[in-house]
């Protein structure tokens, strides 16, 4: 994978296109309660520009590009440039048209619904 290029797509426009020489499968924490499920992915240094988030048949696809290493001309340089790559398979009790998704200081916050069938409900027992 790291042979192709990946290009980031924002408003289903082509923004950038760009080699990358390797991926990273970025540190994520899930959380799970009555009505939601939560990732926060480290994204450090990443722009929303740089970021492509997608569900894809119940498939939870980020990706996101590097910043690039400092500016200059060197003549050699050890390490090329990264890319964050990570899947989720989505169980189908998540509500997908309300997918929210906030990055905010090299954080990603991506917070899924479930749907009100899969939601614990409480049920009132009358008394006669």
């Amino acid at each position: 994978m790291s042979d192709k290029d990946l290009n980031i797509q924002k408003e289903n426009e082509l923004t950038e296109g760009r080699r990358v020489d390797s991926w990273l499968s970025p540190a994520v924490d899930i959380f799970e309660n009555e009505e939601k499920l939560t990732l926060v992915a480290d994204l450090p240094g990443v722009a929303k520009e740089r970021l492509n988030l997608g569900i894809d048949q119940g498939i939870l696809t980020i990706e996101a590009l590097a910043p690039a290493s400092g500016g200059g001309a060197g003549s050699y340089r050890e390490f090329g440039t990264t890319g964050y790559h990570r899947r989720f398979q989505l169980p189908d009790t998540l509500d997908f048209d309300q997918v929210g998704a906030d990055l905010k200081d090299g954080v990603l916050t991506v917070t899924l619904p479930k749907t009100a069938a899969a939601r614990p409900r409480r049920i009132e027992v009358t008394v006669h």
